[in-house]
């Protein structure tokens, strides 16, 4: 099933495990604002990123509440706590390209 690595990925985020994390992302992963707007490329980008924040908010945690599967895509809408100030909840839609149970790209809904 196409969303195994979006789970996998959710997981190790969540346990601010980077290495199990980037291991669901492919080596050339494109981060993107959607619809177009690239903001990431690359492992080592990422990493560099995504290690800061687990870093900076170690009490950060995503749930997601919806999710779709259509074809090699999956859409979450996430919630996030532990980034924000006073406890308030950031919402993100995320859409995940995946291809051989990896993520090959990811759009950001904001």
């Amino acid at each position: 099933m196409t969303d195994s690595v979006v789970q996998r990925q959710l997981q190790a985020y969540n346990d601010k495990n980077i290495d199990l994390f980037m291991g669901c992302y492919s080596e050339d992963v494109k981060i993107y604002d959607f619809p177009d707007t690239l903001t990431m490329e690359g492992q080592a980008a990422m990493r560099a990123r995504y290690q800061k924040l687990f870093e900076t908010f170690p009490n950060m945690h995503a749930t997601v509440d919806k999710r779709i599967h259509h074809g090699k895509y999956v859409i979450d809408h996430e919630e996030i706590t532990g980034r924000l100030e006073g406890g308030a909840v950031l919402e993100a839609v995320a859409m995940y390209e995946i291809k051989d149970d990896i993520i090959m790209k990811v759009w950001f809904l904001r």
